[in-house]
């Protein structure tokens, strides 16, 4: 019997593929968050308390919504070492014209969002027109940004934010003084993560992302224009550093220098332990997201262990490690194989 070679075969084949992918890109991270719930459940008394586990997500919502950008990049094939320090830049920025110039919270969160735009911007279209590797150009960016915000806000934190400007990091949905509701820090991360989601699933930009993640040369000859794509990932991910300077500084209550310091590569993180492939061309929101659930579970997990900070930071490099080498012999062995 001859296999069957048909268009709607291939093309179910090739949705299989995607689904078996997809699904296997979760199932190590959502297991390991799993298990590691039940064990602090058990072993820590106050851990399932609704309390902390609702902090544990506000605590993840600043380096998912970055982690929801940075995902984008590495699909196409980039990565962008400049998000923290974006959203230090961005932070400070909005807050300097609210202390100097009496911008008011709207204003101010505008800003911070169109700074962020502006960086990430930059950031891609060096990499694109300037055809520079884009670990080079956004480690170069991160100096510059940390730079520019240390020079505007004179090395000093700033402070004298406008009122409301801490909404989206302190004020829940449906909260009232006797009903506890959704803390919108949580509110924005789901509609970052599904609004992301849906770009990259549902359109055509999102398949042109996968493309050129998966095959940069068959992307180019398929008609797809690479530079677009890489200016426009990276100024999407610019644009969610300034969203979450907004509430990173609403929660601090000021704008601080080193803010951003380590941001970026819990967003890494977050996104490679997700499942995504650091060869490009795989991997999804729903993932990362689950990933910087399971970093910041670990840390208040280590917390509530009375554990000394650098525990936390080995065990994340430690899941880090594995969650690269499940990349490498897992889902992304092809890929990577193919020097894709």
């Amino acid at each position: 019997m001859q296999p069957d070679v048909s268009p709607n075969a291939v093309a179910g084949r090739s949705r299989a593929s995607r689904f078996t992918s997809a699904i296997s890109g979760l199932v190590a991270p959502l297991s390991f968050l799993l298990i590691l719930g039940i064990y602090l459940s058990i072993s820590v008394q106050h851990f399932a308390s609704l309390d902390n586990l609702k902090e544990i997500i506000i605590q993840a919502s600043v380096v998912s919504i970055l982690a929801c950008g940075q995902t984008a990049v590495i699909i196409s094939g980039n990565i962008d070492l400049s998000v923290g320090a974006n959203m230090a830049l961005s932070g400070v920025v909005a807050a300097l014209i609210m202390r100097d110039h009496g911008a008011g919270a709207t204003l101010a969160i505008s800003v911070s969002c169109l700074v962020g735009l502006a960086a990430g911007t930059i950031s891609g279209l060096v990499t694109a027109v300037g055809k520079i590797p884009s670990f080079i150009v956004t480690l170069g960016m991160m100096g510059v940004l940390y730079g520019s915000a240390s020079i505007l806000a004179h090395s000093q934190n700033v402070g004298g934010l406008a009122t409301g400007f801490d909404i989206f990091a302190n004020k829940e949905l449906f909260g009232s003084d006797d009903r506890t509701g959704i803390p919108y820090p949580i509110v924005l991360m789901l509609v970052v993560a599904i609004g992301v989601s849906v770009l990259l699933t549902r359109t055509r930009w999102g398949r042109a992302v996968y493309a050129m993640g998966g095959n940069r040369e068959a992307a180019r000859l398929s008609g797809i224009r690479l530079s677009v794509v890489t200016g426009s990932v990276f100024a999407l991910t610019g644009l969610l550093a300034g969203l979450a300077a907004v509430i990173n500084v609403g929660r601090s209550g000021v704008a601080a220098l080193e803010a951003g310091s380590g941001y970026e590569l819990y967003a890494v993180a977050a996104t490679v332990i997700g499942g995504t492939s650091l060869f490009g061309g795989q991997g999804g929101i729903p993932g990362t997201v689950i990933g910087a659930l399971l970093m910041f579970t670990i840390r208040n997990g280590c917390a509530l262990h009375n554990l000394p900070s650098a525990y936390e930071r080995v065990i994340v490099g430690a899941v880090v490690i594995l969650a690269v080498l499940y990349d490498r012999y897992g889902p992304g062995r092809k890929r990577a194989g193919t020097g894709a």
